[in-house]
C-alpha cells in the first residue's frame, strides 16, 4: 500500500488511491468480524483462553495494519514534509512511536 501525501499545512490529510483504501477496508472490516466473534463468544460463555487467542489474534492484526500505514506515513507525508523543509514532523513521529512501544 503506497500512499500519496497531500500536505497542506491548513489541511493534514492524506490522499490514497482507490485500492489503496479498499485494502484497508477490507483489513477493517476482517477486524470487525472478529470483534463481533469475540463478543458472540463472551455471550456463549466460551473458555477464557478461547477468547484471549483471539483477542491475541485482533492484537497483531491491529498491530500489523498500523505497521503498514506507519511505514507509508514515512515514506510519503514525512518524506515530502521534510524536503519542503518542514522538520516539526519530526516530533510527530516521535510521538507516534511512543504510543506504539
Amino acid at each position: 500500500m503506497e500512499e500519496h501525501c497531500c500536505c497542506n499545512s491548513q489541511e493534514r490529510k492524506t490522499v490514497r488511491s482507490e485500492e489503496e483504501k479498499r485494502k484497508i477496508n477490507t483489513r477493517l472490516n476482517r477486524l470487525a468480524g472478529q470483534l463481533k466473534g469475540i463478543r458472540r463468544m463472551v455471550e456463549e460463555d466460551r473458555y477464557c483462553e478461547d477468547i484471549l487467542i483471539q483477542l491475541a489474534a485482533v492484537d497483531a492484526s491491529v498491530k500489523s495494519l498500523s505497521a503498514v500505514i506507519l511505514k507509508n506515513h514515512l515514506h510519503g507525508c514525512v518524506v515530502e514534509h521534510v524536503m519542503e523543509g518542514d522538520t516539526d514532523v519530526l516530533d510527530e513521529i516521535v510521538t507516534l512511536f511512543k504510543r506504539f512501544s
